[in-house]
């Protein structure tokens, strides 16, 4: 099997160590190349395009959010883990916005750093959306301050399908497409048709982002992005009243980590 490459850009040397032995220690992952400050890791990126690259928000010499932006415009299918200390709304707002894919927050509990860490790299790499649980709160608040939509929502809605909504869903609870593939009783192939076609009809180029216009909009509430059952009343009900979801009854997930979308 085809070892990870994985390339880290990361200040502390703790940290920059500490990740690399982590990853390292799996087996499946090879640390292709390290750097400290930003202008070196997107050489490093460059030269051995790698299948992911774990970056610090906070480097000596370039912002984080440039170093995303510059590597995912050369490099558009390297996936971006977040590795930092930073939690603050704006950063995890411009980090998804320029493109990263996963963001671990390097503030977690002890004994979860090696094991949330690695569920980041990976869920990375299965091309996936996975945001800290810890920061999860912060993410929600941001979401709900800018709950006024640009578009007629309700139009909007009408283009989805029920299928497409359910897997919009089932995705902001956290279920991974197999998963998804399983509860529906449909190939993973129609899941990611089905995803694509929500990317279009959102206007977004991943999960992650069409799950946080979905819930902008109001076509997913706040309370989808922790279920297990999603039910065909959905549709009608948001259609009918987008502010009022509480007649459904969900369940929370039990296995839920982080936010795998």
């Amino acid at each position: 099997m085809k070892p990870i490459n994985v390339v880290i850009i990361e200040n502390e040397n703790i940290s920059r160590i500490g990740a690399a032995a982590i990853l390292s220690e799996t087996g499946a992952i090879q640390v292709c190349g390290v750097a400290k400050y930003g202008k070196q890791g997107i050489e490093i990126v460059d030269k051995e395009k790698p299948d992911i690259v774990i970056i610090n928000i906070d480097l000596p010499d370039i912002d984080g959010i440039d170093v995303i932006s510059t590597i995912k415009s050369k490099h558009a299918s390297i996936r971006i883990v977040v590795m930092t200390a930073n939690s603050s709304r704006d950063t995890i707002n411009a980090a998804v916005s320029n493109g990263a894919d996963c963001y671990y927050c390097k503030n977690s509990l002890r004994e979860e750093v090696g094991e949330r860490f690695i569920e980041a790299v990976m869920a990375a790499y299965n091309n996936e959306s996975w945001i800290d649980p810890t920061i999860n709160r912060i993410l929600i608040d941001s979401l709900r301050s800018n709950d006024t939509p640009d578009r007629n929502a309700l139009d909007l809605l009408s283009d989805f399908s029920n299928k497409e909504i359910t897997v919009l869903q089932l995705a902001a609870g956290g279920m991974k497409n197999n998963e998804i593939a399983n509860v529906m009783y449909v190939s993973e192939g129609t899941v990611r048709s089905y995803l694509h076609n929500s990317f279009i009809k959102l206007g977004v180029k991943d999960r992650l982002n069409a799950i946080r216009e979905a819930i902008r909009l109001g076509i997913l509430s706040f309370t989808d992005m922790k279920i297990e059952e999603v039910t065909q009343e959905t549709h009608t009900r948001v259609k009918n009243n987008q502010n009022s979801q509480k007649d459904t009854t969900k369940t929370s997930n039990k296995g839920y980590k982080g936010w795998v979308a």
